[in-house]
């Protein structure tokens, strides 16, 4: 049960949704606001962790003020960026996220004589992840990315769905046989939810415990212990994402929550990667 956490809980979901509701909004914003907080948002709160354990792995010095100074200005480089050209940002989102999510289904090394093969599956895996809760959901996802003044088609081929589920197939390996089918049984049930549920269930549920275990394992550290410590950076993170907001929008719109989340991935995912896939 324990490595289908996040198709049982997606499973619930989608019951709930369908015996009591559907509900109002602010039910689904209590809810997965709550997951967003509870397990999203920590999962991406110990790079400082990360970062320590990776210089002390390379025989450097690390020092936490100068590296949260350039981690912050990494950020808002990106943020200065998506208020320039809103559609080069957004590309480069869909690349990380695409990249982040298939990396993070492999908390294993990477083989140095299988570098290019699991390169392909790891974008593989991710494209199909992303594709498949966008498309699924795409009259939702063209607003959302039309209000961040990105211009995409209203309509989809109907056969969309189907290359969604090509690539995710195409990423399949089977030494990850229980986190790709908790993804995948968590993708398809979404698919009956509304599009941030869906997602939320998707990267609360599978892809942060899945990179949060990786971390654990990595770092050589208890839950509770490792936990403990993400604590006041993720409320650090919650701080700067509630000024974010209030600077970019005066009331609560979706599309700043993933702009502000794509500012978090940027430095976040290039430090999970380096520490997982190359440990040594």
């Amino acid at each position: 049960m324990k490595n289908y956490i996040g198709a049982v809980i997606t499973s619930l979901y989608v019951a709930a949704y369908f015996l009591i509701g559907p509900w109002s909004s602010s039910i689904d914003l209590y809810i997965n606001g709550f997951l967003l907080l509870a397990i999203g948002i920590p999962h991406g709160a110990g790079d400082h962790l990360i970062a320590a354990k990776i210089a002390q792995r390379e025989n450097l010095t690390f020092h936490l003020r100068p590296f949260i100074v350039y981690y912050l200005g990494i950020m808002l480089a990106y943020a200065v960026l998506w208020f320039v050209s809103p559609l080069l940002s957004f590309i480069i989102f869909i690349a990380i996220s695409v990249f982040h999510f298939g990396d993070m289904e492999d908390t294993q090394p990477v083989e140095s004589t299988k570098t290019w093969i699991n390169l392909v599956k790891t974008v593989c895996l991710g494209s199909g992840i992303l594709s498949f809760i966008l498309i699924g959901h795409w009259s939702e996802a063209f607003e959302i990315i039309s209000s961040m003044q990105v211009k995409v088609p209203p309509n989809l081929p109907e056969f969309s769905l189907f290359i969604s589920l090509l690539f995710l197939i195409l990423g399949f390996q089977k030494k990850n046989f229980h986190p790709f089918f908790n993804t995948f049984f968590a993708l398809v049930i979404g698919f009956f939810l509304p599009l941030i549920p869906a997602f939320i269930c998707y990267f609360s549920c599978c892809h942060a415990i899945t990179s949060f275990e990786g971390m654990r394992k990595h770092l050589k550290m208890e839950i509770l212990e490792l936990y403990k410590k993400l604590v006041p950076f993720s409320a650090g993170a919650l701080l700067l994402g509630m000024v974010y907001m209030k600077l970019v929008a005066n009331d609560l719109e979706v599309y700043p929550i993933f702009i502000f989340l794509s500012l978090l991935t940027l430095p976040h995912f290039l430090l999970m990667h380096k520490l997982i896939k190359h440990p040594n």
